[in-house]
């Protein structure tokens, strides 16, 4: 019997309160690439799909060595952002860490210093393994990796000496509820492996911290869901919306229409809900679907004639 195509994870969302700024340091820190062009969004379809029908938006989209993913960096206007909580730790549910590799590590650590980065910790791991955390102008959590380990498919870059965006990170209050949302609704594949150990908890400043995990793929890259115990992950704050600054959600996306509308019908028969009805424009089709307890999750089919303006394609290509 064939293998089920399923959706790939093609984009990390992030609610920025300075978006030229954020956008700049992913390109001169990182090495990420402009993708398509810098659009303002007041489009009350668009705001129902993301649970925010007074939505009014500017959005910038970076790439870095990998087709099909992209970082979608967005500022608010309407509703008025709220920054990320002083005392916001990884543990807290919600997305939590995106996990980006690099070709040449010692070289992304000189530009993150150049750019006032700030390392939470010292790298970990010998050389050809070495991976360190570190924070955005916003306050998301990265980590910097040079491989994934094994036995994680590594994805060749397309483009060699840029970043690749390999994972994002989920801290959820049930595990198990949580598998089933991803398995069940969403159609991803769980995978026995790790990304993380627990002596890894240091490396985002919670070491001793007792935690469950599950790790699923989604195309070239992975959804890591941890359960923490202790600290116990703390609930999203009273009122939060999606425009809440930090990482937003992510998108699992195709260019096959098809693909997209059977997953959106597996998430409803799952039991799970949806914003609204997929919606088009700018060559795209979105929904947004979500588990119940706020982790939202895009749903995205992106047409050959949309590639360009839903910044799936670089502007220009960096210099190594």
């Amino acid at each position: 019997m064939p293998e089920q195509k399923r959706l790939g994870l093609i984009q990390v969302a992030l609610s920025s309160t300075h978006l030229r700024r954020t956008h700049d340091w992913y390109c001169h820190a990182l090495g990420f690439v402009p993708a398509g062009p810098f659009r303002h969004r007041e489009v009350p379809g668009r705001g129902l799909v993301s649970g925010l029908p007074e939505a009014a938006l500017d959005v910038w989209c970076v790439m870095g060595g990998l087709d099909w993913m992209q970082f979608e960096i967005i500022e608010f206007q309407k509703p008025r952002m709220r920054p990320m909580p002083d005392d916001w730790r990884p543990s807290d549910v919600g997305y939590s860490m995106v996990g980006i590799t690099v070709n040449d590590f010692d070289d992304a650590m000189r530009r993150i210093r150049r750019t006032s980065g700030r390392l939470l910790s010292a790298p970990l791991g010998p050389r050809g393994d070495r991976r360190v955390c570190l924070r955005d102008p916003d306050g998301v959590l990265l980590e910097i990796r040079e491989r994934l380990c094994s036995p994680l498919p590594e994805a060749p870059p397309v483009r060699p000496y840029q970043p690749a965006v390999r994972f994002v990170t989920l801290s959820v209050p049930d595990l198990n509820e949580a598998r089933r949302f991803w398995a069940n609704g969403i159609g991803l594949s769980e995978i026995d492996a790790c990304l993380h150990l627990p002596e890894d908890e240091a490396l985002w400043e919670l070491p001793g911290a007792a935690r469950k995990t599950a790790l699923f793929a989604a195309g070239s890259a992975f959804v890591e869901l941890v359960e923490y115990m202790s600290p116990l992950g703390r609930s999203r704050p009273a009122g939060y919306l999606l425009s809440d600054q930090g990482i937003l959600n992510v998108a699992l996306g195709t260019g096959d229409e098809g693909l997209f509308l059977d997953t959106h019908e597996r998430v409803i028969r799952a039991g799970y809900k949806a914003n609204s009805q997929p919606w088009s424009a700018d060559g795209a089709t979105v929904v947004y679907v979500h588990d119940g307890i706020g982790t939202s999750v895009e749903l995205l089919y992106v047409s050959p004639e949309g590639m360009e303006t839903m910044g799936f394609v670089p502007d220009c290509v960096a210099s190594p």
